[in-house]
């Protein structure tokens, strides 16, 4: 299922369901009024499942932090999450779930960030964190334009992503193809791409729309697509798919001999899903990094100790971005003296050099992801360290 704009609507009554895929941290802790619910809303499996486990885990260290120092205003925190399966449907129906269960925000959904956002905005109610990869799923008519008054994004940008991408290709391709799915998170991608194409007054030369299927995350066949570029003449194509079919299509296009620069998007390096698919056709791939990721502080070096000896993985800019969220909530709310949305939303709005794990953050009125290009740095996949490499 794609991350389309769909017209989602709140179910009818209150669908209860059983078996929450995550257990209550600070349950136990108190009952009803004593306790706050953050509700969570991530793909755990399918295509981007990784990406969901990670915003999950990182969130749920922060809530652990947050109830360990005192809780949100004096209460603890109850962490409730469930896989939406990259179903918006089912995003709906847990987003108004955890609505009449009286959560105070919405973690999510990195998948079905159109189906929250748009909940968002109907309920006037915040959603924070991974919504989506912010883009279009946040700035729905654009970056110039107001985002959508609820969602404060802190996950990776495919504005940002896409705009440093387009800038590298621009300084070194002849041709740029782009191959992105047609959601929100691939059109954010284009955007950004195309933005910077078009200041300078040169166009991408094949503008290839691929469906995908994110809840299984099976590949689709792209050979077409490869002998399209080449009929183009792109000496580059960008890749914004998933990263089994980015794998697919450098294993693909490796296979038969072609030789054009192949870049990634803000997932390709995010875990390692792609680099162990694509194995040696992975090497000189081109994708891009936070910068302060690469030259970590003592705070990013601490919570992936943390995280590692927690949940037995590595930490992914997900997780970390997601635990940054959780903070975030906490102090906005305690400036606030409220969980009402209206006061936090006027709080998150006032957020300036919050403390990330990668460095200030900061909110405003019409800033609502935090990251842009500037913020990172290209980097290669080189097959003999197995290692994303700053460029150079």
């Amino acid at each position: 299922m794609n991350r389309r704009r769909f017209a989602a609507t709140l179910a009818v009554g209150v669908l209860v369901l059983a078996g929450c895929s995550g257990t209550p941290s600070g349950s136990g802790a108190g009952a009803g009024g004593d306790t706050l619910l953050l509700g969570g809303i991530a793909g755990t499996t399918g295509a981007y499942g990784t990406t969901g486990q990670a915003v999950v885990n990182g969130t749920q260290v922060a809530v652990d932090e947050i109830n360990a120092a005192g809780g949100i205003l004096g209460k603890q925190v109850r962490f409730e999450w469930e896989d939406d399966g990259a179903d918006p449907t089912k995003s709906s129906q847990l987003f108004s779930k955890y609505l009449s269960d009286g959560a105070i925000a919405i973690a999510g959904s990195p998948d079905t960030g159109p189906t929250t956002v748009e909940l968002s905005t109907k309920n006037n109610f915040p959603i924070i964190g991974a919504v989506d990869d912010c883009g279009l799923t946040v700035y729905t008519e654009g970056p110039d334009k107001p985002p959508a008054p609820y969602a404060f994004c802190t996950s990776l940008n495919t504005f940002a992503y896409g705009g440093i991408i387009g800038q590298h290709a621009l300084d070194n391709c002849e041709a740029l193809a782009v191959l992105h799915d047609p959601s929100t998170y691939g059109m954010g991608g284009l955007y950004g791409i195309q933005s910077t194409y078009e200041a300078t007054g040169r166009k991408i030369v094949l503008d290839e729309s691929i469906t995908e299927n994110w809840s299984t995350g099976a590949t689709v066949g792209l050979r077409a697509e490869i002998d399209k570029i080449n009929d183009a003449g792109a000496d580059c194509v960008d890749v914004w798919l998933t990263p089994q079919d980015q794998a697919n299509f450098i294993s693909e296009a490796r296979s038969l001999g072609a030789t054009f620069t192949v870049y990634g998007n803000d997932e390709t390096n995010a875990d390692t899903t792609f680099s162990d698919l694509a194995g040696d056709a992975a090497d000189g791939y081109v994708a891009a990094e936070i910068t302060t990721r690469l030259n970590p502080a003592q705070a990013l070096l601490d919570f992936r100790k943390t995280y590692k000896d927690k949940f037995k993985v590595d930490a992914t800019p997900f997780a970390e971005l997601s635990y940054d969220a959780a903070k975030v909530l906490k102090d906005v709310a305690e400036k606030a003296k409220s969980t009402e949305p209206a006061k936090l939303q006027a709080e998150f709005n006032k957020v300036t050099d919050f403390p990330g794990l990668f460095g200030p953050l900061t909110f405003t009125e019409q800033r609502h992801a935090t990251l842009d290009a500037e913020h990172l740095t290209i980097v290669v996949f080189d097959k003999g360290s197995k290692e994303w490499k700053p460029e150079g």
